[in-house]
């Protein structure tokens, strides 16, 4: 023991932990050597760091610097519609579908049934009323046939029509022959409401009708609707 204590000297001993520290691999080195925040993007390799070696959820928003993620960072396709939060965005967007699936005479006076006329505008939101029905002409009802309805908003009594509660007007003349399925868009009534809707300081329920005005040819009949329908486009 004294023999060996005698060769024992602090030159031997650095000289055996250099080797210890090399055979011991980088990992005993840094251990020793890196300090607290002494590794920046200076010390680290290019593309060293991989989306599998950061922890999941590690990156927040407080943690990306503003204005560094634009557009041709992103990946084509990678955001899609479920992955936002409609409701925070500021642009326009169908806020409700109201739809009308059968077929009913174009009987001068009559509604024509919709499935869900009623809907809810949020609070803060503007709409605007897009819609339109199907009209078929039979081969009985001859030219020039027409067809005339109306868009109402809110109506107090639907069957009773009140130019201040119509929203819009839609108008189709056909000069053909034969049965024939021609589409007419409701376009806004300028005497009425119109088909925009202010935005509201609260929710606020609207009840959308289809007025019936007129159907006609120039002899014969065969005047009929085969589908309506009203989106409601919001904007915040």
């Amino acid at each position: 023991m004294k023999k060996l204590g005698s060769k024992l000297t602090y030159a031997n001993v650095m000289a055996s932990l250099a080797v210890f520290l090399v055979l011991g691999g980088a990992t005993a080195f840094a251990t020793i050597q890196l300090g607290k925040n002494t590794v920046g993007s200076r010390q680290l390799k290019r593309n060293a760091v991989t989306s599998t070696k950061i922890k999941r959820n590690a990156i927040t928003g407080p943690k990306i610097k503003k204005a560094t993620i634009t557009g041709d960072k992103v990946k084509d396709g990678s955001i899609t519609g479920s992955d936002l939060n409609a409701g925070s965005t500021s642009f326009s967007q169908i806020v409700d579908r109201i739809r009308g699936t059968g077929t009913a005479n174009f009987t001068a006076g009559a509604l024509y049934p919709l499935q869900n006329g009623t809907y809810t505008q949020n609070a803060g939101e503007d709409d605007q009323l897009i819609g339109a029905l199907d009209v078929t002409f039979a081969s009985t009802c001859t030219q020039p046939r027409s067809a005339v309805a109306y868009l109402q908003l809110d109506p107090t009594n639907p069957t009773i029509l009140d130019p201040t509660e119509i929203a819009g007007i839609a108008t189709v003349v056909d000069k053909g022959t034969g049965t024939v399925t021609r589409q007419a868009n409701f376009s806004s009534y300028s005497n009425g409401r119109g088909t925009s809707i202010f935005a509201p300081t609260v929710p606020t329920n609207h009840t959308l009708t289809i007025f019936l005005a007129s159907g006609t040819c120039a002899s014969g009949s065969g005047v009929t609707v085969t589908g309506a329908g009203v989106d409601v486009i919001g904007t915040k």
